[in-house]
């Protein structure tokens, strides 16, 4: 039981050490630093031209040859091809 507690007390040690140097302003000042806006991602926009004009394509060949599958794959890809990955995202920060 002693030693238990004795490796929590170094854990919770060791936890707060680390928040600190990560809270510090040796830290903020080298992530300001570092960090370049110009290397985040601002769109997509090419790909969701490319998706829409896929998509319609696909619609208007469904309609001609009234093919259910083929109008379900053409709205399948109007969809953001990131819901799954954005979902599993926000289940994360909800935790």
């Amino acid at each position: 039981w002693e030693e238990r507690q004795k490796t929590r007390q170094q854990e919770m040690k060791a936890v707060s050490e680390a928040l600190a140097v990560l809270s510090g302003d040796d830290a903020h000042d080298l992530f300001t630093r570092t960090f370049n806006p110009a290397l985040l991602q601002t769109g997509s926009s090419d790909q969701d031209s490319r998706r829409q004009q896929a998509s319609q394509m696909l619609g208007k060949v469904a309609q001609r040859l009234h093919s259910p599958r083929l109008a379900t794959l053409a709205y399948q890809m109007k969809l953001d091809a990131f819901t799954r990955v954005k979902k599993a995202i926000d289940d994360m920060i909800a935790q």
